[in-house]
């Protein structure tokens, strides 16, 4: 789901997964402007979009794209632990998928949020549509089962960054932490 579809209700207090997804990208919209602009490391073919948002165990979920990278992003619901957690700390949670590391940051207009970096920069993909439906295939990959006796990943950041350079690594590796070779 993109920023400006409709969705269920989420997590946050007095408001649904679309609105938390438009808090998330005008947030990283404005880290854009005021941050990054001008930065080598921009792709100048991407802009800020959050793709697959939905409720998972109570928190809000979803991909955030921007130029300069793609996070899977998890926004606490208000009151539990991940909300409580000071910028840095790092969690070990569980997906269908498999176990992934996400990182406590509070951001302006978001407030509390996690996450775990997919791919940054963001030079290999050809275009915003390559872009969104990577994360949006990360978000369906996500809730997939492991396969039996593949060992849980203990993050995607690293991951991440082999897809990058070599483009030899299919998502479903990344998300498993596989890491097998096409």
């Amino acid at each position: 789901m993109s920023s400006t579809e409709p969705a269920a209700r989420d997590a946050t207090p007095g408001g649904d997964a679309a609105h938390t997804a438009e808090r998330l990208a005008e947030a990283f919209r404005r880290i854009h402007r005021e941050r990054m602009a001008g930065l080598p490391i921009l792709h100048p073919d991407l802009e800020v979009a959050v793709v697959g948002g939905r409720r998972w165990q109570g928190h809000w979920l979803g991909v955030l794209v921007t130029p300069w990278c793609m996070n899977l992003v998890l926004v606490p619901a208000a009151g539990s632990a991940l909300a409580q957690d000071a910028g840095g700390t790092t969690r070990l949670l569980d997906f269908p998928a498999g176990r992934f590391e996400l990182t406590a940051s509070d951001v302006d207009g978001v407030g509390a949020m996690a996450t775990c970096s997919l791919f940054s920069p963001m030079h290999a993909f050809a275009d915003q549509a390559a872009a969104e439906a990577t994360g949006l295939e990360v978000m369906t990959e996500l809730f997939e089962p492991s396969a039996p006796g593949a060992a849980p990943s203990p993050g995607a950041g690293s991951a991440a960054a082999e897809v990058q350079r070599d483009g030899g690594m299919s998502r479903r590796d990344l998300l498993r932490g596989t890491f097998r070779r096409r």
